[in-house]
């Protein structure tokens, strides 16, 4: 069960990191009875996307 919010990049989740300036964006994957997360990538938020520059 992801416990961020629904990313930017579809089939994703993003979770900002407390007191720092950055989230991280997972998928979680289900095999059988287990889930999984991928970290994808951490973002640095202070610095200005564009929507078509975010990371995906």
């Amino acid at each position: 069960m992801a416990t961020g919010r629904p990313g930017r990049v579809s089939g994703t989740y993003e979770k900002p990191v407390s007191r720092l300036p950055y989230i991280i964006a997972y998928a979680v994957t289900a095999k059988g009875a287990r889930e999984s997360i991928s970290i994808l990538r951490v973002i640095h938020a202070a610095r200005d996307w564009q929507d078509e520059e975010w990371p995906n």
